[in-house]
């Protein structure tokens, strides 16, 4: 169970470093921030963006984690099965 829970924590932060490095770039592509007039300031925009970041990077994460965690319980060891000895074989009989 160790050996799972390292693999999903180790998944989830190759994750999130992945959300991180393409996250600007895939809000980028994906939102449009809405048309305001040139005199206006932008704040709204980039807090809007940096929110949808933080999302993204917390969503990576977690899929991440639950992913690992996955390939972590399909890809464990089998523990070897324990075997029963054989019965030694039955004694003769004594002669009298």
């Amino acid at each position: 169970m160790k050996r799972v829970t390292i693999f999903g924590v180790v998944t989830a932060l190759v994750f999130a470093l992945l959300s991180t490095w393409l996250g600007p770039r895939m809000i980028g592509w994906y939102v449009t921030p809405a048309d305001q007039p040139a005199a206006m300031s932008c704040q709204a925009a980039v807090v809007g963006a940096m929110h949808r970041l933080v999302q993204t990077q917390l969503i990576a994460t977690a899929i991440g984690f639950v992913g690992g965690l996955v390939l972590g319980f399909l890809f464990r060891r089998k523990k070897p099965a324990a075997t029963v000895p054989a019965a030694p074989p039955p004694a003769a009989p004594a002669k009298p």
